[in-house]
């Protein structure tokens, strides 16, 4: 063979490999992935259509999806769920995960991922697009007084006037009530923030607002009170009187209804909250349908203002809804209502 017909071959033979690579070439059209060899179309879609969940008052929320997040625009006056459980709706013979109706955390930072078909994935990142308006703070023009192991509250029953608070991002993770000492307006004590919400008309949270335990290490003093909700913090509209705030012990036997309409077990133990609960001697529990039949309840450990309880063994199930406290002689009935398994 000669020179010239190997040359002409090479030639040949390169431009049929040419074809070949051309002909398999992946082709990308409008997201639909194509086999090499143009056998078989396999979607590769994976894109979010629709993202949507119900809030705590089953309204659906509807979220916007953008190239890389998943956005939700949530107002401060509703209330923020801890968890939901979206529905997605994909494209074409997509996947996600985790998988729709499945229940996550509501906080920025959920990333979900969506697998085509044709095996090419995208990430999406949950993110809340949070709009909250300033709360309305309270215009004292006197001092009052708060007493250690007592139930505290700041509230608005009626939910008008200027003059009380309102407007508050109803969260109890993004609230924090402290106060902060007038000896040098300084020194802060982080009270335990128990419920903000629009209240439900039942003891111990009847109303809109905040409610809170003082720090048991707050020491006896004058104070102001401030609310850090969300992005503002919101304190005594008059300032003439913002460190009049008396911190005192208790000097009162006190249960509060905190903790009430629990649900336990014979042998478990609950917490209860108060003023001079390291003075009880006794407790009894019983049903205000029949309340000649008690039960003992026993006295695990207490302080000024914490007890620990414990249902004996062999207490009959069913709901007690009357508890009576006794130091020595003395006792003191409340509403706690406590139901055994």
């Amino acid at each position: 063979m000669n020179k010239k017909n190997k040359t002409n071959i090479f030639f040949i033979g390169v431009l049929f490999l040419s074809a070949l690579f051309v002909s398999c070439d992946t082709e990308y059209i409008d997201k639909v992935n194509t086999i090499p060899g143009d056998v078989i179309k396999v979607p590769g879609y994976t894109q979010i259509e629709s993202f949507t969940f119900k809030d705590t008052e089953n309204n659906s929320v509807q979220a916007a999806i953008t190239e890389e997040n998943i956005i939700v625009t949530w107002s401060s006056h509703i209330i923020m769920p801890e968890t939901i459980k979206p529905e997605i709706v994909l494209g074409t013979e997509a996947t996600i995960t985790p998988a729709s109706g499945t229940e996550i955390p509501f906080k920025d930072g959920a990333v979900y991922t969506v697998t085509s078909k044709a095996g090419t994935t995208k990430k999406y990142t949950l993110k809340i697009d949070f709009r909250q308006k300033e709360p309305t703070a309270w215009n004292y023009n006197y001092g009052s007084s708060l007493i250690k192991g007592s139930l505290q509250s700041m509230i608005n029953p009626a939910r008008s006037g200027s003059n009380s608070i309102d407007n508050l991002w109803l969260s109890k993770e993004q609230t924090r009530v402290y106060l902060v000492s007038a000896a040098d307006q300084k020194t802060e004590y982080t009270a335990e923030t128990v419920y903000v919400g629009i209240g439900n008309g039942v003891a111990p949270f009847n109303n809109y607002g905040v409610y809170f335990f003082l720090a048991e290490d707050t020491p006896v003093g004058t104070y102001e009170l401030r609310i850090k909700n969300g992005a503002y913090v919101i304190q005594n509209v008059n300032v003439e009187n913002r460190y009049k705030i008396e911190v005192t012990e208790p000097t009162a036997f006190k249960v509060e209804l905190y903790g009430t309409l629990s649900e336990k077990q014979a042998g478990d133990t609950f917490e209860i909250r108060g003023g001079l609960l390291n003075t009880l001697t006794s407790v009894q529990i019983f049903n205000s349908a029949s309340s000649t039949v008690t039960y003992p309840v026993e006295v695990v450990s207490s302080t000024a203002y914490r007890a620990v309880l414990k249902i004996p063994a062999g207490t009959p199930a069913g709901t007690y809804n009357r508890m009576r406290f006794y130091r020595g002689t003395a006792n003191t009935l409340t509403a706690f209502t406590v139901t055994i398994k």
